[in-house]
C-alpha cells in the first residue's frame, strides 16, 4: 500500500493498520494514533543527502543536486538547465544522477 497521507490511514481500522505496519516492519504495538504516526514517518521520502569531501568537487557558486531514477519531472526540468547551459552531470551512482547547477537553482 502506497502512503500518500495522514488522513488516508486515520480511515483504516486498528487491525488495517496493525497488518499493514508488520508488513513494513514497524512491529504492531501501540495505539492508532501512534501506529499513523509510525508508518507515516516510515513511508515519507527520504531527501537525497550527498556527503562529499570538505573540497568539493563543485565550484564556487555551484551546488550539486541528486535525482533518482523514476522522477520524470525533476529529469525534465534539469534537461532543460543542461540544455541552457547552465547544468551539467557530474556522475551516477546507486540509481541516482548527479548534476552540478547555479547555488540558486531549486526544482519548482
Amino acid at each position: 500500500m502506497e502512503v500518500t497521507s495522514k488522513d488516508q490511514l486515520k480511515k483504516l481500522s486498528l487491525q488495517e493498520l496493525k497488518i499493514i505496519s508488520k508488513g513494513m516492519g514497524l512491529g504492531v504495538s501501540g495505539t492508532k494514533t501512534q501506529l499513523i504516526n509510525k508508518i507515516w514517518d516510515f513511508s515519507k521520502p527520504q531527501p537525497i543527502l550527498v556527503n562529499s569531501h570538505t573540497e568539493s568537487i563543485t565550484v564556487p557558486g555551484r551546488k550539486m543536486v541528486g535525482i533518482k531514477n523514476g522522477e520524470a519531472e525533476k529529469y525534465k526540468q534539469m534537461g532543460n538547465q543542461v540544455e541552457k547551459g547552465n547544468a551539467k552531470l557530474i556522475y551516477y551512482s546507486m540509481g541516482v544522477h548527479y548534476f552540478e547547477v547555479n547555488k540558486d537553482f531549486n526544482f519548482v
